[in-house]
């Protein structure tokens, strides 16, 4: 669901029909076109949230998100592990539990071959079996430009949906994978990753976020998201709004080894400069050092983000040990500067 976002963004940021949409305000989309919906639309297109939110009965509903990739590493197999990951992780930041998908391919027999499609659905399909997820149908079209995805539904009680706001004052803000995945894929695709650290990458992104997201459902979280395509200061703006503000702990944040050593060296994304110049508005503290621009680093199939009771913190932990798990502490919400991240 963060590609709508993302395209939303990408008008707004170049002066399209949409500039007169701010950030906050998705209910009309694109040049005032009204998103029709009723009383049982929990969440919809306005909040930025991970995916949407439709009340079937007083103790059910059903989540919804559609992402799709176009390829991120150089084999199939991987990429369509990938690619599903990423998108069932919408739901998992929900709160919710992933039950249904649906195939989303695009692909050109008349320039590949077939085997390599096979590959990508066959990645996917495995990872829909670990994340216990039936597949019921899909839809394909001809293109040269290969991009596989999903079309998810998942099902949350209306009372325990976890949003992207909500965070509070003093809450402790916890990240569940490590970021640098947006420079390796640039490094991968440049050619100057070598086997092993490819590798690295597709692990960290072909991670489910089942098992952060079934400790979270057992704290006292009060928001959460997932960091994709925004980097984490730009999901980090989600969340605070103008309403609170984090202090940052830049030093605890856990980064891929490799992906540090790339950017040290000046390997960088255009996501990555696009994210920094929109969001560096909303930082304060001192942003010298190439750790810091990999705050801004666009995420694949990234982790969550979450703000946690400082009472539960000591559960969570032990939740997260033994799921064999580690969640780092990476900073507190604040009550300001509101809608500000500082930088410690």
């Amino acid at each position: 669901m963060k590609a709508i976002e993302w395209s939303i963004m990408r008008y707004v940021r170049g002066g399209g029909c949409a500039s007169k949409i701010g950030p906050g305000d998705l209910s009309t989309v694109l040049c005032g076109l009204k998103a029709p919906e009723d009383d049982n639309v929990l969440a919809g297109l306005g909040g930025f949230e991970d995916a949407g939110v439709y009340r079937l009965t007083d103790a059910i509903a059903i989540v919804q998100t559609v992402d799709f990739l176009t390829p991120v590493v150089k084999d199939p197999y991987s990429f369509g592990a990938i690619a599903a990951a990423n998108a069932l992780s919408d739901v998992y930041a929900m709160g919710a539990i992933p039950k249904t998908a649906m195939n989303m391919v695009c692909f050109s027999p008349g320039h590949y071959d077939l085997g390599v499609l096979k590959e990508i659905i066959r990645g996917g399909i495995d990872k829909m079996k670990e994340a216990g997820v039936s597949l019921i149908g899909g839809h394909s079209v001809d293109d040269v430009e290969i991009k596989y995805g999903l079309a998810v539904t998942g099902v949350v009680r209306p009372d325990r949906i976890v949003r992207n706001e909500g965070a509070r004052a003093g809450d402790l803000l916890v990240l569940t994978k490590p970021l640098g995945t947006g420079i390796l894929i640039t490094a991968i695709k440049e050619g100057l990753a070598d086997g092993a650290t490819a590798q690295k990458a597709i692990e960290v992104m072909a991670a489910l976020n089942s098992r952060a997201s079934q400790v979270m459902q057992q704290t006292a979280v009060h928001a959460a998201t997932d960091v994709t395509g925004f980097g984490l200061i730009g999901h980090l703006s989600e969340m605070i709004k103008d309403s609170i503000g984090v202090d940052l702990f830049v030093e605890h944040i856990p980064c891929i080894a490799e992906a540090t050593r790339f950017l040290a060296s000046g390997v960088t994304s255009g996501g990555l400069r696009r994210n920094r110049e929109f969001y560096a508005s909303r930082t304060e503290g001192p942003m010298d050092g190439f750790l810091c621009d990999l705050l801004y680093d666009p995420q694949t199939s990234g982790g969550l983000i979450f703000a946690v009771d400082p009472a539960d913190r000591f559960l969570m932990d032990r939740l997260a040990r033994e799921a064999g798990l580690e969640f780092p502490v990476i900073g507190v919400f604040t009550e300001g500067p509101k809608g500000k991240i500082v930088l410690r």
